[in-house]
């Protein structure tokens, strides 16, 4: 028996647009994870959040403490618990230790201010040197008593 090319054609653009709607939800899923992470870190408390997000309070205890565990830098791949600070802007996620040695060089968009300028390219992101020198400044902020 062969296939009917038609129902076959069909079938092959329905997976290939399933996988990119896929793709786009856990994009999605991540991006709404990490600023339930930030509200957090900004200081929101759990049930603060749950209520404005109308869910519950240990959904979200979930959600901090699975962001915690996998967050990364996006520019040198190390862990959260592997450095001491990870700056978060509002596309990616800075080291101290990629802060301290970045070099800005080609130009490019920044993923944390969107500028076009020289920037750090990373695995995953780039920054700009006006960004760099921002979260060296909030890093020093956060290691300097009180």
């Amino acid at each position: 028996m062969t296939l009917d090319e038609e129902l076959l054609a069909a079938a092959r653009k329905a997976g290939t647009l399933a996988a990119a709607a896929q793709d786009q939800a856990d994009i999605s899923k991540a991006v709404y994870h990490h600023s339930v992470l930030r509200l957090h870190r900004a200081g929101g408390s759990m049930r603060e959040i749950a209520e404005a997000l109308k869910m519950s309070h240990q959904r979200v205890h979930q959600i901090v403490e699975q962001s915690k565990r996998t967050e990364r830098c996006w520019f040198c791949g190390r862990a959260g618990h592997e450095v001491d600070k990870l700056m978060a802007g509002p596309a990616a996620l800075i080291c101290d230790i990629c802060v301290t040695e970045a070099q800005v060089a080609e130009v490019g968009d920044c993923s944390f201010c969107s500028a076009t300028l020289p920037v750090h390219e990373g695995a995953e992101a780039k920054i700009c040197r006006s960004c760099l020198d921002f979260s060296a400044a909030v890093i020093s902020a956060a290691a300097s008593p009180r």
